[in-house]
């Protein structure tokens, strides 16, 4: 009897361990069903693209001035006006100009004829001097006399060398006046436009004071931006790039990399970098502000994941959970930018990895889900 109920209390606690083991079982069985929508990292070859904006602008820019100062008698064109090379822009008053070429005339007309006086003195101071040599050399003058005459020789030739050399003088003089003549007016250097101006008639201005911004229509037109030294380092003169304007809103305008910069900016720290733009036929005004994109010739592999699978992130590191045989793993990746929606991964990430994007926030590492693909 005894061993009877020693046998009825042994199966009773096998039938409650094994109820308890079932009630386990379907516990884990709810946990397994957890599900969570992934995708696949996808492997891309990444092309590096470089966003900046600038100004449009002439490729050859320069302010024009006269090299002399006065009064600006007249201005013969307005900003914004297509000039022809050689038009006459502007031009000073002349009064004064004149009036100092025509006494440089004067004084090359008298030193033409101090030289003239010269040589007569010359002239008659050689007879005197041929003339007292020979009356020497017959007892008939004393050598105080030849000396004189001498001396009356020497002071005509003296006399002859200093008015050449006035003349030359009054030829420079005449040279510097006709040259201040010559730039008292402002030519057109070439074709181009009137960017700015930046005097008015009858203003004084000095030598060398700006009064045009001129932008020559020679040279192409180009649009200046500056970059960071992460991006110059994938820049190459010819690579192309494409240029919106807000005056052609939907019009993308091409353009190729001209120049670009091999020293920083003291003040900026950035690096300049000229595209020449293509017009196709449209009209473009310098002062245009333009979004850039150049396309680098530099490619690298990278793994594209959403970015929704991002669970956090510390500057270029960052989580996600990968399902690795049904369990989730937090995975550590290395961010290298953003493409659009999405996240280009260069560490942690294999191609064909799934990645969660929904239901993560509800995860612990090493949990056990079931995949829906995206």
């Amino acid at each position: 009897m005894i061993q009877t109920k020693i046998t009825f209390l042994i199966f009773m606690v096998l039938v409650i361990v094994s109820c308890q083991q079932d009630s386990s079982t379907r516990q884990a069985s709810k946990v397994q069903k957890k599900e969570v929508r992934t995708v696949e990292a996808k492997l891309i070859n990444h092309q590096e693209v470089i966003f900046a904006s600038g100004r449009l602008s002439s490729e050859e820019e320069s302010k024009l001035s006269f090299k002399t100062g006065g009064i600006i008698k007249r201005i013969y064109v307005r900003e914004g006006q297509s000039v022809r090379k050689g038009q006459l822009l502007a031009e000073l008053n002349l009064d004064e100009i004149s009036a100092q070429t025509q006494q440089a005339n004067i004084g090359k007309q008298q030193a033409e004829i101090n030289i003239e006086n010269a040589k007569l003195a010359l002239r008659l101071a050689q007879r005197d001097y041929d003339n007292t040599l020979g009356l020497y050399q017959d007892s008939v003058a004393t050598l105080e006399q030849l000396q004189n005459a001498e001396v009356q020789l020497e002071s005509s030739k003296n006399q002859l060398v200093a008015a050449q050399k006035g003349k030359n003088i009054t030829e420079q003089q005449i040279n510097v006046a006709q040259f201040n003549l010559k730039y008292s007016k402002i030519i057109a250097p070439s074709d181009g436009l009137i960017l700015q101006k930046l005097a008015e008639a009858n203003e004084l201005v000095g030598p060398g004071n700006p009064v045009f911004l001129f932008g020559s229509k020679d040279k192409a037109q180009v649009i200046k931006v500056s970059v960071t030294d992460k991006d110059i380092i994938h820049i190459e003169l010819g690579n192309p790039a494409s240029v919106k304007f807000d005056a052609y809103p939907g019009k993308t305008f091409n353009g190729q990399v001209r120049e670009k910069a091999s020293m920083a900016d003291p003040y900026t720290s950035t690096y300049e970098v000229e595209i020449e733009v293509q017009a196709d036929g449209k009209k473009l005004l310098s002062g245009f502000i333009g979004q850039v994109e150049i396309y680098s010739d530099t490619q690298e592999e990278m793994v594209l994941i959403p970015i929704d699978a991002l669970l956090k992130a510390d500057e270029q590191v960052g989580e996600v959970f990968v399902i690795d045989d049904s369990i989730a793993r937090r995975t550590r990746i290395g961010i290298y930018g953003f493409k659009g929606e999405n996240l280009l991964v260069n560490k942690g990430l294999l191609a064909g990895d799934l990645v969660i994007i929904g239901g993560a926030g509800f995860l612990n590492d090493d949990e056990l889900v079931i995949s829906s693909k995206r």
